[in-house]
C-alpha cells in the first residue's frame, strides 16, 4: 500500500493558517485534517475532537510525558501538540494529511517523517496587518497580543527552513 503524505501550514499567529487549512480541506483535493491537541480556551465555534482535541494541562503533561506526542509545545501559555498514533496511522493508511503546527513542531515532525512531508509557511502582508488580524478576534488581552507581536520574528526567520513560503493576503 501507497504511504500517504503530510502536508503542513504554519506561521505567526492570526497569519490566517486554520482559514487556509479549512479552504483546502472544502475543496476535495483528498487530504485529512490531522486534529491536534491543545489546552487553551475553545473559541466561539470551535468544537472538541473537530477543531481540536482540548484537553485539561494535566492530561495533556501527562501524555507529553509517557511519550504519546509526535511534537509538543508551550505557545502563550497553552500547549499544543499532534499525537504520534494520528500520524503513523494516516501515514499507514495512505492517507495524505494536513497538519497546522507552528515552525518547531514541524521541525521534529520532519525529523521523523521526513521523506512524507512537505511544509508550507505562511507569511503576511505587513506587520500592521497580522496585528489587526489579532485584534480581530478579541480573545487577547494587551499582554497576549504584545506577546504574539514579539514572537513574529523569531517566527518569520524560520520561513527558509520550509518547502514553500506563500504570503496570505486575505480577500475582501
Amino acid at each position: 500500500m501507497k504511504k500517504g503524505f503530510l502536508f503542513v501550514i504554519s506561521g505567526p499567529s492570526a497569519v490566517g493558517k486554520t482559514t487556509v487549512a479549512n479552504e483546502l480541506l472544502k475543496r476535495e483535493i483528498g487530504l485529512q485534517r490531522a486534529i491536534t491537541c491543545t489546552t487553551r480556551a475553545k473559541r466561539e465555534g470551535e468544537l472538541d475532537g473537530v477543531d481540536y482535541f482540548f484537553m485539561t494541562k494535566d492530561e495533556f503533561l501527562q501524555r507529553a510525558e509517557n511519550g504519546e506526542f509526535a511534537e509538543n509545545s508551550e505557545v502563550y501559555g497553552n500547549y499544543y501538540g499532534i499525537l504520534l498514533s494520528t500520524i503513523k496511522e494516516k501515514i499507514e493508511q495512505g492517507i495524505n494529511t494536513l497538519l497546522v503546527i507552528n515552525w518547531e513542531g514541524f521541525l521534529k515532525i520532519k525529523k521523523l517523517f521526513g521523506n512524507n512531508i512537505v511544509g508550507f509557511f505562511l507569511v503576511p502582508p505587513s506587520l500592521d496587518d497580522l496585528e489587526t488580524r489579532i485584534r480581530a478576534r478579541g480573545t487577547d488581552t494587551e499582554d497576549v497580543i504584545k506577546q504574539r507581536m514579539d514572537m513574529i520574528a523569531e517566527d518569520m526567520k524560520h520561513k527558509d527552513e520550509f518547502d514553500f513560503c506563500v504570503k496570505n493576503i486575505k480577500r475582501r
